[in-house]
């Protein structure tokens, strides 16, 4: 079965107090900018399988946001992988050890993780990935480097 992958950036996040970038939560306009979002990917009947995020907080709140505003039942799960210092190829493995890699997959990440996750997937350079941003990419067979296309593109505005 094909794969269908949704990456996502977190949004607009608060400074990081006392220097812990991990427990940075959304700001005000983040929460409103993934609303939009998701209210898009509503109206488009948007029902991922599985959903993902990194274990920050501003992550788990950006997949929280968007999976109710989208009507997504599914649960957010955490995968370390998703974490900003990881790599691509650390990603794939994560996925497969979850079984993820078939059917309609959505990850909240970080850039540039996430922008390195998309070209890498496309066999390209890494396209810019503003917060709050959503990319699809679609693969037809294995995982891997170069195995997907590109797809839609959702950006808060």
């Amino acid at each position: 079965m094909p794969l269908r992958l949704d990456l996502m950036r977190h949004g607009h996040a608060l400074p990081a107090m006392d220097g812990r970038d991990e427990v940075r939560r959304l700001s005000p306009r983040g929460c409103e900018d993934l609303e939009r979002v998701a209210q898009r990917l509503r109206e488009m009947g948007w029902r991922p399988d599985r959903a993902f995020a990194s274990p920050l907080v501003r992550a788990r709140e950006t997949g929280q946001i968007v999976l109710r505003g989208a009507a997504a039942d599914v649960p957010l799960e955490v995968l370390d992988a998703l974490e900003p210092d990881s790599d691509p190829g650390e990603i794939v493995t994560a996925l497969a050890e979850v079984d993820a890699t078939s059917g309609h997959v959505f990850l909240v990440g970080h850039q540039p993780l996430m922008g390195l996750l998309a070209g890498w997937l496309v066999g390209g350079e890494p396209p810019a990935f503003p917060t709050g941003c959503l990319q699809r990419i679609e693969v037809a067979g294995s995982l891997g480097p170069a195995s997907g296309v590109a797809g839609f593109r959702l950006v808060p505005g």
